[in-house]
C-alpha cells in the first residue's frame, strides 16, 4: 500500500469540496444543469497551484452563468 502525498490528498480535498459546491447548486438549479458547469470551471483552474480558492471560484462563476439571461436568438 503507498503512503498518499500531499498532492493526492489536496486532490481529494477538493473532490470533496466541489461536491458539496455542486449539490448546493443541484439544490437551487437542478443536477443536469450543473454538472457540466462544475466540471468545465474547474478545469479552468487545471493549473492552480494554490485549490484553497478553487471552490468558491467555482460557485460563484457557475451561479454567474445559470443567473445571466439567455442569449438571444437573431433572426436573419
Amino acid at each position: 500500500m503507498s503512503t498518499p502525498t500531499l498532492d493526492t490528498i489536496a486532490s481529494e480535498q477538493l473532490d470533496l469540496q466541489l461536491s458539496v459546491v455542486e449539490d448546493r447548486l443541484a439544490r437551487d438549479y437542478g443536477r443536469e444543469s450543473v454538472h457540466g458547469l462544475v466540471e468545465r470551471e474547474r478545469a479552468r483552474f487545471g493549473d492552480a497551484r494554490i485549490h484553497v480558492f478553487v471552490p468558491i471560484l467555482v460557485e460563484r462563476a457557475v451561479r454567474a452563468t445559470l443567473a445571466a439571461p439567455p442569449a438571444k436568438h437573431r433572426r436573419d
